[in-house]
């Protein structure tokens, strides 16, 4: 090694040491007061070690925890649709070309608009005295009225369809970059060989896009597990009944509601080892599919 690649070396090292200083204190220290304090029962004033009984009995034994970790469940199954929907958006734009600028901008839009509007938007819009109740009320079918987000059966997929909305513009955008990086010599090639429309679609394009199809669904499976209280408690407030607690909205009643901030902890920890999991099986997925492309 040359004199001028170690002195390389240890200013990148320099440059890397206050980054991994911040990232210890800003996300290593909470997640390892999070792990202590998951093992005690803590009411945000003082704290007795309990070990893993916020796991065994806290969690593990909840009569809810089904209920819960089925939300999330169809949450997370519902992502694969959104995304299929923003694929077809994404190529719907490629083929417009320069003239979809307003099209991008204004699916883009709920990006740009904070999870709380967005959630009284759509409370607005599915309450029983809303839009969508006087749109049904207009066209004379008052039959199918109905309080969307006060029921059981339709409150989840109230608040899945607002969720796979709010990520759509975003996804929309990234697939759409994908698809504009893609060599239209590739596309020529493969209609000259006879290939039509779906089919240089399945064999050419969205191999090559695979990445950013793993990347969507990565950003939205984190992004559903962890991001989507503010709509759930908007919205529905959890409610009716269970109906609609995913875990993240359960951390919060267990700490704000019931003040047993120890058992919040462990729910915390939970959840972070399903997102880690979850988010670390969709990656591997993308980094298989892409060695067998290459």
């Amino acid at each position: 090694m040359s004199a001028l690649e170690r002195q390389r070396r240890r200013a990148g090292r320099l440059f890397v040491i206050p980054v991994v200083l911040i990232s210890v204190a800003v996300v290593g220290v909470p997640a390892v007061q999070a792990v202590y304090y998951s093992l005690t029962q803590w009411n945000g004033l003082t704290s007795v070690f309990i070990g893993f009984q916020n796991y065994t009995t806290g969690i593990l034994r909840d009569p809810n925890l089904t209920q819960i970790l089925t939300n999330n469940g169809i949450i997370l199954a519902s992502i694969p649709v959104g995304v299929s929907c923003s694929l077809v958006a994404a190529g719907a734009l490629t083929r417009i070309g320069r003239s979809s600028r307003f099209f991008r901008s204004v699916f883009f839009l709920p990006v740009a608009v904070s999870w709380v509007a967005i959630a009284v938007a759509a409370q607005g819009l599915l309450s029983y005295t809303g839009g969508l109740n006087s749109v049904l009320r207009f066209v004379g079918l008052s039959g199918l009225q109905r309080d969307w987000l006060g029921e059981p059966t339709t409150a989840l997929a109230a608040v899945v369809f607002t969720f796979n909305w709010a990520v759509f513009g975003l996804n929309t955008v990234i697939l759409y970059a994908g698809m504009s990086a893609v060599d239209p010599s590739l596309h020529e090639a493969a209609e000259l060989d006879g290939a039509g429309s779906i089919a240089t679609l399945w064999h050419v394009t969205l191999p090559l896009i695979r990445r950013f199809i793993d990347l969507a669904v990565v950003i939205t499976v984190v992004t559903a597990l962890t991001q989507i209280f503010a709509l759930i408690f908007v919205m529905t407030g959890g409610g009716p009944g269970y109906a609609t607690t995913t875990l993240e909205f359960s951390l919060y009643e267990d700490a704000f509601t019931n003040g047993s901030f120890g058992l919040a902890a462990a729910v915390g920890i939970i959840l972070l080892l399903i997102t880690l999991v979850v988010a670390g099986l969709s990656m591997r997925s993308g980094i298989k599919s892409g060695e067998h492309i290459s």
